[in-house]
């Protein structure tokens, strides 16, 4: 055969092999089938692995899902946050420090409330400012109010209706140095709930709000627990002159300089 005409055929037999391997592959994708899909590379396609209440031989119970390491504590917060603007930076980073400080809670008397000795600490441990405060007093009137009434006096919408009558926060006992006066008892107290006489139902006089009160909003709670204290125990000459004034307007009363005069 002329050389020519053999150079033809083999491109031409080369061309067919080229298009049947395509024809081939082209089952792979998109190609419907009852076939079994072709596995190039199966230990891709189905890898080892354990899935959630799997068992695993390796281990003597027979589980995949293992316990953390004893000791162990999540740590995951970044040091900073990059992609603050600068003048965001310094509250970034103060937010940051505090989250991570809150997944170590190595402060018993911020996360627990007791000292080292166990008892329960008389001071709040976190500084009170005006906005502490008024976080205290959104969380008490979202979550307290319905109880223990706007005064901390027990008569709230619910509290009247209960089964027996709710404390009066105002009572000396709840006073700082009286019985159950310490801060950390009162911290205690809306984070972990009061729990009832035994083999009585429900198992706690007080629900828990752990779940709905992080602890520094307890201490805020604690914080503005205190300031209706105080606000109970005030007079009307410690009111500044104008919000006197619009006391004395909005209650309908004498000017407090003639009731002064009386």
């Amino acid at each position: 055969m002329p050389p020519k005409h053999s150079a033809i055929r083999a491109v031409v037999i080369g061309a067919a092999t080229a298009g049947a391997l395509l024809a081939g592959l082209s089952g792979c994708r998109d190609d419907r089938t009852a076939q079994r899909p072709r596995q190039f590379f199966p230990d891709m396609d189905d890898q080892p692995k354990f899935k959630t209440q799997g068992e695993n031989p390796l281990f003597a119970d027979g589980r995949s899902m293992r316990e953390p390491v004893a000791g162990t504590v999540a740590f995951g917060r970044q040091a900073e946050l990059e992609w603050a603007e600068p003048s965001m930076q310094a509250y970034a980073n103060e937010r940051i420090s505090r989250q991570r400080a809150d997944l170590l809670r190595a402060e018993p008397e911020i996360y627990l409330g007791i000292a080292a000795d166990g008892k329960y600490i008389d001071t709040i441990p976190i500084p009170v400012t005006p906005e502490l405060l008024q976080r205290g007093m959104d969380r008490y009137n979202i979550y307290c109010i319905v109880c223990h009434g706007a005064t901390g006096a027990g008569k709230g919408a619910v509290g009247i209706q209960w089964s027996y009558p709710l404390p009066n926060f105002h009572d000396a006992q709840y006073q700082r140095g009286g019985e159950k006066g310490q801060d950390g008892y009162l911290f205690h107290v809306i984070r972990n709930g009061v729990a009832n006489a035994p083999g009585q139902q429900p198992a706690l006089k007080m629900p828990a709000y752990s779940q709905q009160l992080s602890e520094r909003d307890a201490w805020a709670v604690v914080a503005y627990f205190r300031a209706l204290q105080t606000a109970r125990r005030g007079s009307i000459d410690r009111v500044p002159t104008a919000q006197r004034q619009e006391l004395d307007r909005t209650r309908g009363a004498q000017p407090t300089g003639q009731e002064n005069a009386q």
